[in-house]
């Protein structure tokens, strides 16, 4: 990848997902002095609501969630992440906002295996921030599990 990125931003959508793309990012930190690393979560708001309704129980999950992504990246790296919660309409034009904002040389992004039909690979927040992101995107693919939840079955 060249340069260890300064700047990195990992966005966090669910619980799942967190632990491996909060140690992707810390990683990606990992042997430069003075990297920063962000990790986001969106609270998307659907379409009934007006933007600032308020969403105690999304604001709650979201900020548990921040809590643990710190918990991780401590844990696991001694680091000290910046977390934010935002809360949108949709997670690709937020995320795109942030990367702008904090000037991110990295944002990691997650992506669930789908088994399905169809062209699209990856979903809609992750097209549009590979699309339009004027940085690097790493995308996090948990491995496949098979029975028992070991690695490289099919389920």
């Amino acid at each position: 990848m060249g340069r260890t990125p300064r700047r990195i931003l990992v966005a966090v959508p669910d619980v799942e997902q967190l632990p491996d793309l909060v140690v992707l990012g810390c990683s990606l930190a990992a042997g430069a002095r003075h990297s920063e690393v962000y990790v986001l979560h969106v609270a998307v708001i659907p379409r009934a609501l007006p933007l600032d309704a308020d969403l105690k129980e999304a604001a709650a999950g979201g900020e548990a969630l921040l809590a643990k992504a710190e918990e991780v990246a401590e844990e696991r790296f001694g680091l000290r992440v910046r977390t934010d919660l935002l809360q949108a309409r949709d997670a690709g034009p937020a995320i795109l906002d942030e990367i702008n904002e904090k000037a991110i040389d990295v944002v990691v992004l997650g992506h669930r295996r789908h088994r399905g039909f169809g062209d699209r690979v990856f979903g809609n927040t992750v097209s549009y921030v590979v699309r339009h992101a004027a940085c690097r995107v790493v995308i996090g693919v948990p491995a496949e599990r098979g029975e028992a939840g070991r690695p490289g079955g099919t389920a």
